[in-house]
């Protein structure tokens, strides 16, 4: 019997923390360099705008839309393609596939890059959906609701596994009362989950064949 899967993408697909990381880092240096603390230590997976808060503070709140735009800029000319997939990602995507899966994507990152990188990477046959935080549709705030909509139109995937890495990713799960995998490589190990319903959990991307 075929299987749904909803991935996470950054920390879950892809290895994107050391480009994301040095970006937020670089742009900090140079408009707000007292935050630097917050860049170094910023979990990756929040959106563009949660995490630019995160950095800055309410007391740089002057300069949110400079940080936003000087981030796409650095990482969007020079750093996008220094995201790579992880170890067993391409395998396990095509072996689910060929059994009959039907795989999705819901991710905090901007629409622009996430396409560019499932293009560079050849995955565009791959997924039924790509669902990124920052479509401007109706109802869609977060992640939750992003998943929520998708879910609403495509009704064959009200029993998914969501895969991800972080506590939003198992929190959408649970809003949506799916299955939760967590992925124990990628960017929420320090996370205290104490909330958050696990299905199952992974240390590599292919044990997702044996789950049940």
């Amino acid at each position: 019997m075929s299987k749904y899967w909803i991935f996470d993408f950054d920390g879950t697909l892809v290895d994107s923390e050391n480009p994301i990381k040095q970006c937020y880092i670089k742009v900090t240096k140079a408009i707000a360099p007292s935050s630097l603390k917050n860049a170094e230590g910023i979990l990756i997976g929040p959106t563009l705008q949660e995490t630019t808060k995160l950095i800055l503070g309410s007391e740089n709140s002057n300069k949110y839309e400079k940080f936003i735009t000087l981030f796409k800029k650095e990482y969007d000319e020079n750093l996008l393609f220094e995201t790579k997939p992880y170890l067993g990602v391409l395998e396990t995507l095509e072996q689910l596939i060929r059994r009959g899966d039907k795989l999705a994507i819901a991710t905090n990152k901007r629409q622009e890059v996430t396409l560019k990188l499932i293009n560079h990477y050849g995955w565009n046959d791959y997924f039924h959906w790509i669902g990124c935080a920052n479509e401007k549709k109706e109802g869609v705030r977060n992640k939750n609701e992003l998943v929520t909509f998708y879910i609403k139109n495509n009704p064959q995937f009200t029993d998914a596994y969501f895969v991800g890495d972080t506590e939003n990713d198992g929190s959408a799960a649970m809003y949506n009362k799916l299955k939760f995998i967590k992925v124990n490589y990628g960017y929420g190990q320090k996370q205290k989950w104490i909330n958050i319903n696990v299905h199952n959990s992974i240390n590599n991307f292919n044990e997702l064949t044996n789950i049940n």
